[in-house]
């Protein structure tokens, strides 16, 4: 298994993306700590991946505060002895339709502090601990640069922001053997179905499926791409090279 014995907490794990990377990463024998906002898509998320035998706690919190954080990642230490995994997937307010004079300080704000704090308070909170252990490997998940301009602007600056913090972080982390890499996600409306994780149609000519972000993500958790950092990763179905329009498959 590709994970196998290693540690990961993983936020953002509700429904789409997170709950299939979630589960792709128990497959792959990794003990999953389990962290978002909302308890009941936790909890669904969990007793899916004990279904499939995968092995999964929950804390359910807001890591984009402080203490929260600290507290989800003592849980995992304190659960599983170590931690080898941050998964940073915090995100939200993606809506095309709203435009500058409809985004006001409070809606800006939110935006942009619940991914990025998210991904700072974990990696600041985690590094002494892979430091400790010798390394390990920090996944966020920012945008494609289309699902980007696409979005409104606070959404934009925030997941640019999170391609930025990823690469001063790997910069930093490098001579601690911590690896820091993002994903640059693209639109996804596929169904995630209940059962096992598997590959979506190997086609370019398709909607995004939550398992195409879980599979890029278990790439990067994973020691194949050990000698890998300080990348974002394009995961677009070829929309940011302009082979297609974004909304192509959507509509």
């Amino acid at each position: 298994m590709r994970l196998d014995n290693k540690v990961a907490l993983m936020t953002g794990i509700g429904q789409g993306m997170g709950r299939a990377t979630a589960k792709l990463f128990a497959q792959e024998g990794a003990n999953v700590v389990l962290t978002a906002r909302t308890e009941d898509r936790l909890k669904e998320t969990s007793e899916q991946i004990k279904k499939l035998g995968g092995t999964s706690i929950i804390v359910p919190a807001d890591v984009s505060i402080r203490d929260q954080a600290k507290a989800a990642i003592d849980k995992a230490v304190e659960e599983f002895g170590r931690l080898d995994i941050i998964y940073s997937a915090a995100g939200g307010n993606f809506d095309p339709s709203r435009k500058l004079q409809d985004v006001d300080e409070e809606f800006f704000s939110h935006t942009i502090s619940n991914p990025v704090n998210s991904l700072y308070h974990l990696s600041h909170l985690a590094r002494p601990i892979m430091k400790n252990q010798g390394g390990g490997s920090i996944v966020a998940v920012a945008a494609s640069f289309s699902v980007r301009q696409e979005g409104n602007s606070a959404y934009g600056a925030a997941k640019s922001a999170i391609v930025g913090l990823t690469k001063n972080l790997a910069r930093e982390l490098h001579s601690e053997n911590i690896r820091v890499n993002s994903i640059a996600a693209g639109l996804f409306r596929g169904p995630l179905d209940d059962g096992k994780i598997l590959p979506a149609e190997a086609t370019l000519l398709r909607t995004g499926y939550p398992q195409d972000i879980a599979y890029s993500s278990l790439f990067l958790a994973s020691d194949e791409s050990s000698w890998i950092t300080g990348q974002n990763i394009s995961v677009a179905g070829g929309v940011d090279v302009g082979a297609r329009d974004l909304w192509e498959y959507e509509r």
